[in-house]
């Protein structure tokens, strides 16, 4: 009995490691947020914006910066470009329920203000990072930043 037990304890540890893992959701709503914005692209003749993962990494600090102050400026005080040279514009979003946070309605609040649609549209763009960073309170934040 015992060395059937380890033997099925085994197995499962095995096939723990060599089964993917799960895409987070996190990743697959920034996912979905790009898909929106290439949407919104490509209505206006624009090319699609392709996920960098550098400035993914920027988008988490930004992210989790906004749940300390929500603004394009940096809790330190300095400006939201000084994070990382490898960005060139800003979205954030401040999600307090589920429906804010759907890709669809991110996208659409930017759209709806001239300063962020302004981004989502730059022809200059090529490169998008995005995040989702969940606050201890449970509150949502998104960051996007564009090269």
């Amino acid at each position: 009995m015992k060395k059937t037990i380890v033997s099925l304890v085994t197995l499962l540890l095995i096939g723990l490691l060599l089964c993917p893992v799960a895409a987070n959701a996190s990743d697959s709503k920034a996912d979905d947020v790009l898909a929106e914005i290439n949407e919104y692209r490509e209505s206006y003749g624009l090319g699609a914006l392709t996920m960098d993962q550098g400035l993914t990494d920027v988008a988490s600090v930004r992210a989790e910066e906004c749940s300390q102050r929500f603004s394009h400026i940096r809790p330190n005080g300095e400006e939201w470009y000084t994070v990382s040279s490898l960005t060139n514009g800003e979205n954030l979003a401040h999600a307090k329920n589920n429906n804010q946070q759907k890709p669809e309605n991110v996208v659409l609040a930017w759209m709806l203000s001239p300063g962020h649609s302004a981004n989502v549209l730059r022809k200059s763009y090529s490169t998008a990072g995005i995040y989702y960073y969940q606050s201890d309170s449970g509150e949502i934040y998104i960051a996007c930043e564009f090269r």
